[in-house]
Protein backbone atom coordinates (compact mmCIF):
# COMPACT_ATOMS: atom_id res chain seq x y z
CA UNK A 1 0.00 0.00 0.00
CA UNK A 2 0.90 3.31 -0.71
CA UNK A 3 0.77 4.26 3.18
CA UNK A 4 1.87 1.84 5.45
CA UNK A 5 2.73 4.46 8.17
CA UNK A 6 -1.35 5.34 8.13
CA UNK A 7 -2.15 1.81 8.52
CA UNK A 8 0.04 1.58 11.43
CA UNK A 9 -1.30 4.57 13.11
CA UNK A 10 -4.98 3.73 13.18
CA UNK A 11 -4.25 0.26 14.58
CA UNK A 12 -3.51 1.73 17.70
CA UNK A 13 -6.60 3.44 17.85
CA UNK A 14 -9.95 1.34 18.96
CA UNK A 15 -13.07 0.93 16.58
CA UNK A 16 -15.93 2.92 16.86
CA UNK A 17 -18.99 1.02 17.71
CA UNK A 18 -21.53 0.45 14.62
CA UNK A 19 -24.99 -0.92 14.48
CA UNK A 20 -27.82 -0.85 12.24
CA UNK A 21 -31.76 -0.20 12.95
CA UNK A 22 -34.38 -3.60 13.19
CA UNK A 23 -37.27 -2.42 11.22
CA UNK A 24 -39.67 -4.83 12.62
CA UNK A 25 -39.64 -3.39 16.15
CA UNK A 26 -38.34 0.28 15.76
CA UNK A 27 -37.26 3.29 13.17
CA UNK A 28 -34.02 5.18 12.62
CA UNK A 29 -35.42 8.38 13.86
CA UNK A 30 -36.38 6.36 17.20
CA UNK A 31 -33.14 4.93 17.90
CA UNK A 32 -31.78 8.20 16.88
CA UNK A 33 -33.67 9.63 19.54
CA UNK A 34 -32.97 6.43 22.32
CA UNK A 35 -29.02 6.91 21.39
CA UNK A 36 -29.04 10.54 22.59
CA UNK A 37 -30.99 10.27 25.77
CA UNK A 38 -28.59 7.74 26.49
CA UNK A 39 -25.69 10.95 26.17
CA UNK A 40 -24.38 9.32 23.30
CA UNK A 41 -23.53 10.85 20.07
CA UNK A 42 -24.44 8.90 17.31
CA UNK A 43 -23.16 9.48 13.73
CA UNK A 44 -25.15 8.00 10.50
CA UNK A 45 -23.05 5.61 8.50
CA UNK A 46 -23.11 7.59 4.80
CA UNK A 47 -22.75 4.28 2.59
CA UNK A 48 -24.95 2.29 4.55
CA UNK A 49 -28.94 3.15 5.03
CA UNK A 50 -29.84 2.64 8.63
CA UNK A 51 -26.42 2.38 10.17
CA UNK A 52 -25.14 4.47 12.99
CA UNK A 53 -21.05 4.98 13.89
CA UNK A 54 -20.91 5.42 17.87
CA UNK A 55 -17.37 6.98 19.60
CA UNK A 56 -16.52 6.33 23.32
CA UNK A 57 -19.55 3.80 24.00
CA UNK A 58 -18.26 0.68 25.81
CA UNK A 59 -21.50 -1.51 26.03
CA UNK A 60 -23.85 -1.46 23.14
CA UNK A 61 -25.16 -4.82 23.77
CA UNK A 62 -26.57 -3.71 27.14
CA UNK A 63 -29.16 -1.68 27.40
CA UNK A 64 -32.97 -2.06 27.42
CA UNK A 65 -33.08 -1.12 23.47
CA UNK A 66 -30.57 -3.98 22.71
CA UNK A 67 -32.77 -6.85 24.96
CA UNK A 68 -35.69 -5.69 22.92
CA UNK A 69 -33.96 -6.06 19.85
CA UNK A 70 -33.92 -2.74 18.04
CA UNK A 71 -30.71 -3.00 17.11
CA UNK A 72 -28.02 -5.55 16.06
CA UNK A 73 -24.12 -4.42 16.32
CA UNK A 74 -21.91 -4.86 13.73
CA UNK A 75 -18.46 -4.06 12.74
CA UNK A 76 -18.25 -1.39 10.35
CA UNK A 77 -16.83 -2.73 7.53
CA UNK A 78 -17.96 -6.34 7.55
CA UNK A 79 -21.25 -4.67 6.40
CA UNK A 80 -19.94 -4.42 3.41
CA UNK A 81 -20.33 -8.11 2.24
CA UNK A 82 -24.15 -8.47 2.10
CA UNK A 83 -24.16 -4.92 0.38
CA UNK A 84 -22.25 -6.46 -2.54
CA UNK A 85 -24.35 -9.58 -2.17
CA UNK A 86 -27.48 -6.98 -2.86
CA UNK A 87 -29.71 -9.25 -2.04
CA UNK A 88 -33.45 -9.18 -3.62
CA UNK A 89 -36.85 -9.69 -2.23
CA UNK A 90 -38.47 -13.28 -2.51
CA UNK A 91 -34.56 -14.90 -3.45
CA UNK A 92 -33.46 -18.31 -1.90
CA UNK A 93 -30.02 -17.14 -0.34
CA UNK A 94 -27.26 -19.38 1.88
CA UNK A 95 -25.16 -17.95 4.09
CA UNK A 96 -22.34 -20.81 4.24
CA UNK A 97 -20.56 -19.39 7.58
CA UNK A 98 -23.04 -17.87 9.24
CA UNK A 99 -22.50 -17.69 12.91
CA UNK A 100 -22.60 -14.72 14.80
CA UNK A 101 -25.40 -13.97 12.26
CA UNK A 102 -24.63 -10.16 11.73
CA UNK A 103 -24.45 -10.79 8.07
CA UNK A 104 -27.44 -13.71 7.94
CA UNK A 105 -29.70 -10.83 9.51
CA UNK A 106 -28.73 -8.17 7.34
CA UNK A 107 -29.82 -10.65 4.44
CA UNK A 108 -32.94 -11.48 5.97
CA UNK A 109 -33.68 -7.71 6.37
CA UNK A 110 -32.90 -7.01 2.83
CA UNK A 111 -35.24 -9.68 1.75
CA UNK A 112 -37.95 -7.77 3.49
CA UNK A 113 -39.91 -10.54 5.05
CA UNK A 114 -39.57 -12.79 1.84
CA UNK A 115 -37.89 -15.85 0.79
CA UNK A 116 -35.28 -17.55 2.37
CA UNK A 117 -32.11 -17.47 4.30
CA UNK A 118 -30.09 -20.70 5.01
CA UNK A 119 -27.81 -19.89 7.83
CA UNK A 120 -25.31 -22.70 8.10
CA UNK A 121 -22.28 -22.89 10.91
CA UNK A 122 -20.10 -26.08 11.16
CA UNK A 123 -19.35 -26.04 14.85
CA UNK A 124 -22.00 -26.90 16.98
CA UNK A 125 -20.85 -24.20 19.63
CA UNK A 126 -21.63 -21.22 17.80
CA UNK A 127 -25.01 -22.24 16.86
CA UNK A 128 -26.56 -20.88 20.00
CA UNK A 129 -25.09 -17.28 19.33
CA UNK A 130 -26.94 -17.60 15.54
CA UNK A 131 -30.11 -19.06 16.41
CA UNK A 132 -30.05 -15.87 19.38
CA UNK A 133 -30.00 -13.30 16.61
CA UNK A 134 -32.44 -15.05 14.73
CA UNK A 135 -34.92 -14.70 17.23
CA UNK A 136 -34.13 -11.46 19.44
CA UNK A 137 -34.61 -9.81 15.66
CA UNK A 138 -37.27 -11.49 15.23
CA UNK A 139 -36.22 -12.63 11.89
CA UNK A 140 -39.03 -15.14 10.36
CA UNK A 141 -37.31 -15.91 6.67
CA UNK A 142 -34.46 -17.97 8.49
CA UNK A 143 -33.61 -21.03 8.75
CA UNK A 144 -30.47 -22.30 10.56
CA UNK A 145 -28.49 -25.41 9.81
CA UNK A 146 -25.13 -27.02 10.62
CA UNK A 147 -22.69 -29.20 8.32
CA UNK A 148 -19.52 -28.31 6.61
CA UNK A 149 -20.14 -26.20 4.03
CA UNK A 150 -17.05 -27.76 2.05
CA UNK A 151 -19.47 -30.89 1.23
CA UNK A 152 -22.08 -31.90 -0.37
CA UNK A 153 -25.30 -30.15 2.30
CA UNK A 154 -27.78 -28.80 -0.38
CA UNK A 155 -28.19 -29.53 -4.04
CA UNK A 156 -26.03 -27.90 -6.57
CA UNK A 157 -27.89 -25.00 -7.99
CA UNK A 158 -30.17 -24.15 -4.71
CA UNK A 159 -29.79 -20.67 -4.42
CA UNK A 160 -30.10 -17.34 -5.78
CA UNK A 161 -27.07 -15.86 -4.05
CA UNK A 162 -24.61 -16.98 -1.77
CA UNK A 163 -22.30 -15.64 0.63
CA UNK A 164 -19.16 -17.23 1.62
CA UNK A 165 -17.69 -14.59 4.61
CA UNK A 166 -14.65 -17.38 4.72
CA UNK A 167 -13.06 -18.57 7.78
CA UNK A 168 -9.38 -16.73 7.87
CA UNK A 169 -6.26 -15.47 9.73
CA UNK A 170 -8.10 -11.91 11.11
CA UNK A 171 -5.14 -9.89 10.07
CA UNK A 172 -7.57 -6.73 9.55
CA UNK A 173 -9.33 -7.30 13.29
CA UNK A 174 -6.01 -5.16 14.53
CA UNK A 175 -8.04 -3.16 16.31
CA UNK A 176 -10.20 -5.42 17.92
CA UNK A 177 -7.52 -7.27 19.98
CA UNK A 178 -6.64 -6.39 23.70
CA UNK A 179 -2.93 -7.64 23.07
CA UNK A 180 -1.00 -8.35 19.84
CA UNK A 181 -0.34 -11.92 18.81
CA UNK A 182 2.72 -13.25 16.49
CA UNK A 183 1.65 -13.56 12.93
CA UNK A 184 2.78 -17.02 11.70
CA UNK A 185 2.89 -17.19 7.98
CA UNK A 186 2.07 -20.76 7.59
CA UNK A 187 -1.64 -20.09 9.57
CA UNK A 188 -3.12 -18.31 6.45
CA UNK A 189 -1.79 -21.29 3.83
CA UNK A 190 -3.36 -23.43 6.09
CA UNK A 191 -7.03 -21.61 6.27
CA UNK A 192 -6.59 -20.81 2.47
CA UNK A 193 -6.81 -24.53 1.96
CA UNK A 194 -10.48 -24.86 3.23
CA UNK A 195 -11.14 -21.32 1.45
CA UNK A 196 -10.71 -22.81 -1.52
CA UNK A 197 -12.94 -25.85 -0.95
CA UNK A 198 -15.53 -23.69 0.66
CA UNK A 199 -15.44 -21.00 -2.70
CA UNK A 200 -15.73 -24.01 -5.24
CA UNK A 201 -18.49 -25.42 -3.19
CA UNK A 202 -20.71 -22.06 -3.28
CA UNK A 203 -19.70 -22.01 -6.88
CA UNK A 204 -21.82 -25.36 -7.49
CA UNK A 205 -24.76 -24.66 -5.07
CA UNK A 206 -25.47 -20.90 -7.13
CA UNK A 207 -27.64 -21.22 -9.64
CA UNK A 208 -26.49 -20.05 -13.46
CA UNK A 209 -26.59 -17.01 -13.66
CA UNK A 210 -26.51 -16.06 -9.58
CA UNK A 211 -23.94 -14.15 -6.93
CA UNK A 212 -21.75 -15.89 -4.98
CA UNK A 213 -19.79 -13.24 -2.81
CA UNK A 214 -16.80 -14.20 -1.16
CA UNK A 215 -15.28 -12.00 2.02
CA UNK A 216 -12.74 -12.42 4.73
CA UNK A 217 -10.81 -10.15 7.20
CA UNK A 218 -7.47 -10.54 6.22
CA UNK A 219 -5.12 -8.42 4.87
CA UNK A 220 -3.56 -11.69 3.11
CA UNK A 221 -3.87 -12.52 -0.59
CA UNK A 222 -2.81 -16.05 -0.21
CA UNK A 223 -6.55 -16.35 1.43
CA UNK A 224 -8.09 -13.78 -0.83
CA UNK A 225 -6.48 -13.05 -4.55
CA UNK A 226 -4.95 -16.18 -4.62
CA UNK A 227 -7.97 -18.22 -3.80
CA UNK A 228 -10.37 -16.64 -6.29
CA UNK A 229 -7.84 -17.23 -8.70
CA UNK A 230 -7.39 -21.42 -7.97
CA UNK A 231 -11.08 -21.60 -7.93
CA UNK A 232 -13.14 -19.71 -10.32
CA UNK A 233 -11.94 -21.15 -13.97
CA UNK A 234 -14.55 -20.31 -16.00
CA UNK A 235 -17.39 -21.06 -13.47
CA UNK A 236 -17.52 -17.72 -12.79
CA UNK A 237 -16.28 -13.61 -13.69
CA UNK A 238 -15.72 -10.81 -11.29
CA UNK A 239 -18.05 -8.18 -10.70
CA UNK A 240 -17.68 -4.70 -9.85
CA UNK A 241 -17.54 -4.79 -5.87
CA UNK A 242 -16.90 -1.28 -5.58
CA UNK A 243 -19.31 0.66 -3.05
CA UNK A 244 -20.29 4.20 -3.53
CA UNK A 245 -18.94 6.10 -0.53
CA UNK A 246 -16.47 3.44 1.32
CA UNK A 247 -12.83 4.45 0.35
CA UNK A 248 -11.24 1.13 -1.15
CA UNK A 249 -8.55 -0.26 -3.34
CA UNK A 250 -8.35 -2.82 -6.17
CA UNK A 251 -7.67 -5.84 -5.52
CA UNK A 252 -4.17 -7.16 -6.56
CA UNK A 253 -3.78 -8.87 -9.94
CA UNK A 254 0.20 -9.69 -8.78
CA UNK A 255 2.02 -11.06 -5.74
CA UNK A 256 5.49 -12.53 -5.32
CA UNK A 257 5.67 -13.47 -8.53
CA UNK A 258 2.22 -14.55 -8.81
CA UNK A 259 0.17 -13.51 -11.69
CA UNK A 260 -3.52 -13.78 -11.12
CA UNK A 261 -6.66 -13.00 -13.61
CA UNK A 262 -7.26 -9.83 -14.60
CA UNK A 263 -10.65 -9.21 -13.51
CA UNK A 264 -9.48 -9.34 -10.29
CA UNK A 265 -9.11 -6.08 -9.84
CA UNK A 266 -12.89 -5.89 -9.82
CA UNK A 267 -12.49 -6.79 -6.35
CA UNK A 268 -11.91 -4.57 -2.93
CA UNK A 269 -9.29 -4.26 -0.27
CA UNK A 270 -10.30 -2.01 2.68
CA UNK A 271 -7.61 -0.89 4.91
CA UNK A 272 -8.47 0.33 8.61
CA UNK A 273 -7.14 3.77 8.15
CA UNK A 274 -9.23 3.98 4.59
CA UNK A 275 -12.52 4.67 6.36
CA UNK A 276 -11.57 4.12 10.21
CA UNK A 277 -12.65 1.15 10.60
CA UNK A 278 -11.60 -2.98 10.34
CA UNK A 279 -9.45 -4.49 7.48
CA UNK A 280 -11.96 -6.72 4.79
CA UNK A 281 -11.75 -7.59 1.20
CA UNK A 282 -14.76 -8.24 -0.42
CA UNK A 283 -15.40 -10.17 -4.61
CA UNK A 284 -18.52 -10.28 -6.07
CA UNK A 285 -18.71 -13.43 -8.56
CA UNK A 286 -21.17 -14.19 -11.76
CA UNK A 287 -21.86 -17.61 -12.01
CA UNK A 288 -21.88 -19.05 -15.52
CA UNK A 289 -23.65 -21.84 -17.04
CA UNK A 290 -20.74 -24.13 -17.09
CA UNK A 291 -21.23 -27.20 -15.09
CA UNK A 292 -20.20 -28.09 -11.64
CA UNK A 293 -17.33 -29.52 -10.05
CA UNK A 294 -19.18 -31.91 -8.10
CA UNK A 295 -21.81 -34.43 -8.94
CA UNK A 296 -25.22 -33.17 -7.57
CA UNK A 297 -26.71 -34.77 -4.75
CA UNK A 298 -29.96 -36.34 -4.77
CA UNK A 299 -30.92 -35.44 -1.41
CA UNK A 300 -34.45 -35.14 0.19
CA UNK A 301 -36.19 -32.52 2.71
CA UNK A 302 -36.51 -33.36 6.11
CA UNK A 303 -39.91 -34.33 7.51
CA UNK A 304 -41.13 -31.59 9.73
CA UNK A 305 -44.79 -31.44 10.14
CA UNK A 306 -46.56 -28.25 9.14
CA UNK A 307 -49.83 -26.94 11.18
CA UNK A 308 -52.51 -26.22 8.95
CA UNK A 309 -53.93 -22.73 10.02
CA UNK A 310 -57.26 -24.58 11.41
CA UNK A 311 -59.04 -25.52 14.20
CA UNK A 312 -55.89 -26.91 16.45
CA UNK A 313 -53.27 -24.78 15.43
CA UNK A 314 -51.33 -23.21 18.13
CA UNK A 315 -51.48 -19.79 16.21
CA UNK A 316 -55.29 -19.81 17.19
CA UNK A 317 -54.88 -20.33 20.55
CA UNK A 318 -52.06 -17.35 21.24
CA UNK A 319 -54.92 -15.37 19.09
CA UNK A 320 -57.61 -15.71 21.27
CA UNK A 321 -54.73 -15.39 24.45
CA UNK A 322 -53.85 -12.16 23.31
CA UNK A 323 -56.38 -10.77 21.33
CA UNK A 324 -54.14 -10.83 18.38
CA UNK A 325 -56.23 -10.24 15.08
CA UNK A 326 -55.60 -13.39 12.65
CA UNK A 327 -54.82 -11.06 9.77
CA UNK A 328 -50.98 -10.47 11.17
CA UNK A 329 -50.51 -14.36 10.80
CA UNK A 330 -51.38 -14.37 7.13
CA UNK A 331 -48.05 -14.35 5.79
CA UNK A 332 -46.54 -17.03 7.80
CA UNK A 333 -46.94 -20.87 8.84
CA UNK A 334 -46.64 -22.94 11.71
CA UNK A 335 -44.47 -25.77 11.79
CA UNK A 336 -43.39 -28.22 14.67
CA UNK A 337 -40.06 -29.89 15.63
CA UNK A 338 -40.99 -32.91 18.10
CA UNK A 339 -43.86 -32.44 20.73
CA UNK A 340 -43.00 -29.87 22.39
CA UNK A 341 -40.98 -27.04 20.00
CA UNK A 342 -43.19 -24.64 17.54
CA UNK A 343 -41.96 -22.40 14.82
CA UNK A 344 -43.38 -19.66 13.00
CA UNK A 345 -41.78 -19.02 9.34
CA UNK A 346 -42.30 -16.66 6.81
CA UNK A 347 -44.65 -18.82 4.19
CA UNK A 348 -41.85 -18.76 1.51
CA UNK A 349 -39.45 -20.49 4.41
CA UNK A 350 -39.89 -24.32 4.71
CA UNK A 351 -37.40 -27.50 4.95
CA UNK A 352 -35.93 -28.15 1.70
CA UNK A 353 -33.74 -30.75 0.39
CA UNK A 354 -30.40 -30.97 3.16
CA UNK A 355 -29.85 -31.28 6.66
CA UNK A 356 -32.39 -30.92 9.19
CA UNK A 357 -32.81 -27.20 10.34
CA UNK A 358 -31.53 -26.72 13.89
CA UNK A 359 -34.22 -23.84 14.01
CA UNK A 360 -37.06 -22.64 11.54
CA UNK A 361 -38.15 -19.09 11.33
CA UNK A 362 -38.51 -17.93 15.01
CA UNK A 363 -40.09 -20.28 17.75
CA UNK A 364 -43.48 -19.33 18.35
CA UNK A 365 -44.23 -21.90 21.82
CA UNK A 366 -43.26 -24.65 23.53
CA UNK A 367 -45.75 -27.56 25.07
CA UNK A 368 -44.93 -27.24 28.91
CA UNK A 369 -46.75 -28.97 31.65
CA UNK A 370 -48.62 -25.23 32.68
CA UNK A 371 -49.90 -24.84 29.08
CA UNK A 372 -49.01 -23.56 25.68
CA UNK A 373 -45.92 -21.23 26.76
CA UNK A 374 -45.59 -18.49 24.34
CA UNK A 375 -41.97 -17.53 23.26
CA UNK A 376 -40.21 -14.11 24.13
CA UNK A 377 -39.43 -13.94 20.36
CA UNK A 378 -42.71 -14.56 19.63
CA UNK A 379 -44.25 -11.60 22.00
CA UNK A 380 -41.60 -9.36 21.25
CA UNK A 381 -41.93 -9.70 17.45
CA UNK A 382 -45.97 -9.39 17.80
CA UNK A 383 -46.44 -7.02 20.48
CA UNK A 384 -47.42 -4.04 18.50
CA UNK A 385 -50.44 -6.57 17.83
CA UNK A 386 -51.07 -7.66 21.41
CA UNK A 387 -54.37 -6.12 22.74
CA UNK A 388 -55.01 -8.73 25.53
CA UNK A 389 -52.83 -10.63 28.67
CA UNK A 390 -50.29 -7.41 28.35
CA UNK A 391 -48.41 -6.20 32.00
CA UNK A 392 -47.32 -2.61 31.42
CA UNK A 393 -44.54 -1.81 33.83
CA UNK A 394 -44.81 1.47 34.90
CA UNK A 395 -41.41 2.04 36.72
CA UNK A 396 -37.94 1.29 35.96
CA UNK A 397 -37.20 -0.65 38.78
CA UNK A 398 -39.60 -3.03 38.34
CA UNK A 399 -38.66 -3.42 34.19
CA UNK A 400 -35.18 -4.07 35.85
CA UNK A 401 -36.34 -6.86 37.90
CA UNK A 402 -38.02 -8.59 34.88
CA UNK A 403 -34.94 -8.06 33.28
CA UNK A 404 -32.99 -9.96 35.56
CA UNK A 405 -35.04 -12.58 35.73
CA UNK A 406 -36.59 -11.78 39.38
CA UNK A 407 -40.26 -12.17 40.92
CA UNK A 408 -42.14 -9.16 41.82
CA UNK A 409 -45.56 -7.89 42.98
CA UNK A 410 -47.88 -6.72 40.16
CA UNK A 411 -50.67 -5.49 40.01
CA UNK A 412 -52.76 -6.24 36.54
CA UNK A 413 -55.95 -6.78 35.34
CA UNK A 414 -55.17 -10.32 32.83
CA UNK A 415 -55.27 -13.87 33.14
CA UNK A 416 -53.69 -15.97 35.79
CA UNK A 417 -50.61 -17.68 33.71
CA UNK A 418 -48.68 -16.40 30.75
CA UNK A 419 -48.44 -12.83 29.54
CA UNK A 420 -46.69 -10.15 27.88
CA UNK A 421 -44.92 -7.70 29.59
CA UNK A 422 -44.07 -4.07 28.16
CA UNK A 423 -42.21 -1.12 29.28
CA UNK A 424 -42.97 2.11 28.06
CA UNK A 425 -42.41 1.08 24.01
CA UNK A 426 -39.91 -1.48 24.57
CA UNK A 427 -41.24 -5.14 24.20
CA UNK A 428 -39.74 -7.63 26.84
CA UNK A 429 -41.18 -10.54 26.25
CA UNK A 430 -42.94 -13.64 28.27
CA UNK A 431 -43.67 -13.40 32.05
CA UNK A 432 -46.10 -15.38 34.11
CA UNK A 433 -48.88 -14.26 36.26
CA UNK A 434 -50.12 -15.86 39.82
CA UNK A 435 -51.46 -14.86 42.73
CA UNK A 436 -50.53 -11.27 41.96
CA UNK A 437 -46.94 -12.26 41.26
CA UNK A 438 -45.28 -11.47 38.10
CA UNK A 439 -42.70 -14.59 37.44
CA UNK A 440 -40.02 -13.22 34.57
CA UNK A 441 -39.55 -15.70 32.00
CA UNK A 442 -36.84 -14.45 29.80
CA UNK A 443 -34.46 -16.85 28.63
CA UNK A 444 -30.77 -16.76 29.96
CA UNK A 445 -29.65 -15.90 26.48
CA UNK A 446 -31.53 -12.02 27.01
CA UNK A 447 -30.97 -11.61 30.64
CA UNK A 448 -29.33 -9.39 32.61
CA UNK A 449 -26.02 -9.95 34.16
CA UNK A 450 -24.30 -6.61 35.22
CA UNK A 451 -24.91 -2.93 34.92
CA UNK A 452 -26.75 -1.53 32.11
CA UNK A 453 -28.58 1.29 30.55
CA UNK A 454 -31.98 2.29 30.45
Amino acid sequence: MENAQALFNSAQASLPVCLWVNPYKSSLPTLLTYLTDLGLLPEPVGWMPGALRVYDWRSPGQTLAFTAGWYYVQEEIAMAAVQVLAPQPGEHILDLCAAPGGKTAQIAMRLQNTGMVVANELHAARLPSLSTTVARLGLANVVTTQGDGRRSLFANHSFDRVLVDAPCSGEGNLRRRRSPRPWQPGHGLRMAAAQRKLLSRALDLVKPGGVVVYSTCTFAPEENEAVLDAVMGDRAYLENANIPGLQGQAALTQWQGQHFRHDLSLARRYFPHFNDTGGFFVARLRRTDAPPYSARDHLVAPEMPAIPFDHGNPIDALSQQFAIAATAFEPYQCWSTGKRRLWLAQSACKPFSGPSPQTLGIPIASQTNLGLKPSTAFLQRFGDHIQRNRVELSDIEAAQRFLYGQTQPISAEVDVGYVHVQFGPFHLGCGRYVSGQLQSQLPKTLRWQGNFSL
